[in-house]
């Protein structure tokens, strides 16, 4: 689902982001290119073989169509169904059912009975060529001879009835959908004299000359075309006769003759090619020198092609004759090069935007547009709130290895996550620069003192890594999110199914009797070393181990159960891994041993003996601990990141990075689970 305004689209590396881009592309964009062989899923790309082989033994025609593989994109469009005129929504409603709000269109790139025969008659392959590589290169070049797109009205309420409509015009009345591509071709300049922004005044008056563009913006342009045509008289009347002195002295040779005219030059000024290929957009300069558009830097001339852009597409809407129901605009990563606190308003202000374009025509009904933006920057996508954002996630799990992308709608997904944990998640993402929607794998540390060695740990632990399996060859991202609040993170984690591995602290604690400032005996948990505590003071270590329950919606969450450090210790590794999560807290350096750290800079102290003052006083872990208590965090974080040679990673980080290194798991059904969206579905393969 579309949100009314703005969608923001994240995900990782090759997860089909720009795929969703260009399968709306080919299909709604009126002067697209065609679709390729390459566009084809590669899961389905073996059925073209399949069909030439059912083809050559003479099959069923409907059998050889069966197989062939099609790309289809189905829309669902809601709309009012109190309105008395739905426009060209109209020949697409095509149900019986008073109470039905809903428009299913289903486009297909879908083979022609009639040319299956360029498609699947190929010539024998020359000796020691491999029929299926022939096969191939003979489907790239006729694969857009013998499919077509077909558009199809789908009863909502009942699939097998069906509408096909022999032209797909009334897909463009419908729906208007436009590009903005991501802007690199504005830094392909040395000397800073491209004019990508002046020429698109050329568009901009192409656009208000139509018959149907608004009033105000024809009156614009038949003054701009008066104005040139009354100069092209001026010189038409001086300048044409000097031209003609410039011709050559044909007479000399003849010329003209008898039956020859004379030659005279006419000068013509085409006001649409003077805008677009001899109009500058200057920026003005205090000593009346003005400097080119690609005089500026990259990030604003960026904005304001983005700008333009819009403000071309509002007008090109606004001039059809039939305005299209909805007009989809994708903006293709639109942080390319603008610095992030441009990022960051840039959602909210497509919101502005809209309202102040449309107040341009107060007569009329407001630009009925929805924006798709596809991002990789943190900044844009923190931005958004968690409804509007849909993740793009790269599944490999299926049969053979096949990539396929889900689309995960956090509108729907993370409901079942409390509304102050929502909050606080978004406030979190958004002021910490959090990056998981694009990490393939990620961290989530404790504090400032593990988030600073984390770089240096995952380096040395990768030594042990087989070559394809390290850290170093995959996007980690660390996040720092304390062991009180990093329980939050777990569903949001579930629903990304991002492999993350939880470092934090088993923060042991015993009662100690006290008489506060009132004379009143009081009982305190206090920190102690693990031999002495009696349960754990950490949420997320307490959340992680608590019963599976199921509650309703609006039910009060049970309060946490209560571990002692010794029932933490007998834990195993199936016990520490839920799903795509993993659990680390501190474990005695040898195996066996009942000497284990409270917190990680203990844990350090016993894995690095040689490197601190031992006093020899108490048992190791006691020591361990009260060396700990004594040392500066970030100052011994960056001695060991930086100038310590050789030292050994604490037991419990190093084994959760192996198990982090390692290929994720398949999913598993969960709550918050992928589905498919049944509004958009596209074979982005």
């Amino acid at each position: 689902m579309l949100e009314g305004v703005s969608t923001i689209i994240v995900g990782r590396n090759n997860s089909g982001k720009t795929s969703l881009t260009d399968v709306f592309e080919r299909f709604v964009c009126e002067r697209a290119a065609s679709f390729r062989l390459q566009d084809f899923s590669a899961s389905s790309r073996g059925r073209f073989y399949e069909a030439k082989e059912l083809w050559s033994s003479n099959s069923q025609l409907s059998d050889v169509l069966g197989v062939l593989p099609k790309i289809v994109l189905t829309l669902s469009l809601i709309y009012d169904k109190t309105a008395l005129d739905v426009g060209p929504l109209s020949p697409f409603i095509i149900d019986l059912d008073t109470n039905s709000s809903t428009v299913v269109v289903r486009m297909e790139y879908a083979p022609v009975a009639s040319s299956l025969g360029i498609l699947l008659d190929t010539p024998t392959p020359d000796s020691g060529v491999d029929p299926r590589l022939s096969f191939y290169k003979h489907l790239k070049e006729t694969i857009s001879r013998a499919y077509k797109i077909s558009v199809i009205a789908v009863d909502p309420t009942d699939e097998s009835n069906q509408r096909r409509f022999d032209e797909i015009t009334g897909l463009f009345a419908l729906l208007q959908c436009s590009l903005v591509r991501a802007q690199r071709t504005l830094d392909h300049v040395r000397h800073g004299d491209t004019n990508a922004i002046g020429q698109l005044l050329g568009t901009l008056f192409k656009t208000a000359t139509a018959p149907t563009a608004a009033q105000a913006d024809q009156n614009l342009a038949a003054k701009l075309k008066a104005s040139v045509e009354s100069i092209e008289r001026s010189v038409q009347e001086e300048f044409d006769d000097m031209l003609a002195g410039l011709l050559p002295a044909m007479d000399a040779l003849g010329f003209p003759g008898l039956n020859d005219t004379l030659l005279h030059p006419e000068t013509s000024l085409n006001v649409e090619a003077l805008l677009h290929d001899h109009t500058r957009v200057v920026y003005t300069g205090t000593d009346g020198v003005h400097l080119p558009e690609g005089y500026n830097g990259l990030g604003t001339r960026n904005l304001i092609y983005m700008l333009l852009q819009l403000e071309s597409y509002h007008k090109e809407y606004r001039a059809r004759a039939t305005r299209p129901s909805t007009h989809l605009v994708f903006i293709e990563e639109p942080e390319a090069h603008l610095h992030p606190q441009m990022q960051e308003v840039l959602v909210n202000q497509l919101s502005e935007a809209v309202k102040r374009l449309s107040a341009n025509y107060p007569k009329e009904p407001v630009w009925q547009v929805q924006f798709v933006i596809s991002t990789h920057s943190s900044h844009v996508a923190n931005s958004a709130p968690f409804e509007s954002v849909r993740y793009f996630l790269n599944d490999q799990s299926t049969t053979g290895g096949a990539r396929r992308t889900i689309v995960k709608d956090f509108r729907k997904g993370l409901s079942a996550i409390p509304d102050d944990d929502q909050d606080f998640l978004h406030q979190y993402m958004t002021l910490t620069n959090c990056d998981l929607y694009f990490a393939d794998k990620a961290i989530m540390v404790e504090g400032t003192t593990e988030r600073i060695l984390m770089p240096r740990i995952c380096d040395m632990v990768d030594q042990g890594i087989e070559e394809k399996n390290r850290l170093s060859r995959q996007y980690v991202t660390t996040v720092e999110a304390g062991g009180a609040h990093a329980h939050i993170f777990y569903p949001l984690l579930d629903f990304l199914e991002l492999k993350t591995l939880f470092i934090t602290d088993i923060d042991s604690v015993h009662e100690v009797k006290k008489v506060n400032k009132k004379g009143k005996k009081i009982t305190v948990w206090e920190k102690c070393p693990v031999s002495d505590g009696t349960r754990t003071s950490n949420t997320a270590i307490r959340d992680w181990f608590k019963p599976k329950v199921t509650t309703k919606p609006g039910d009060k969450a049970p309060p946490l159960p209560d571990f002692s450090p010794q029932e933490l210790l007998s834990k195993n590794d199936a016990d520490k891994q839920d799903g795509f999560r993993r659990l680390a807290y501190q474990l005695p350096e040898i195996v066996g041993s009942t000497v284990c750290a409270r917190s990680y800079e203990d844990a350090l102290v016993l894995a690095n003996p040689d490197r601190f003052d031992w006093p020899k006083e108490e048992d190791e872990a006691t020591e361990a601990w009260h060396i700990a208590k004594d040392l500066p965090k970030a100052e011994t974080a960056l001695d060991f990141a930086i100038r310590q040679k050789d030292w050994t990673v604490p037991r419990y980080i190093r084994e959760g990075l192996e198990w982090l290194s390692q290929p994720p798991p398949p999913p598993e059904a969960n709550p918050l689970d992928a589905f498919e969206d049944p509004e958009i579905k596209a074979l982005i393969g």
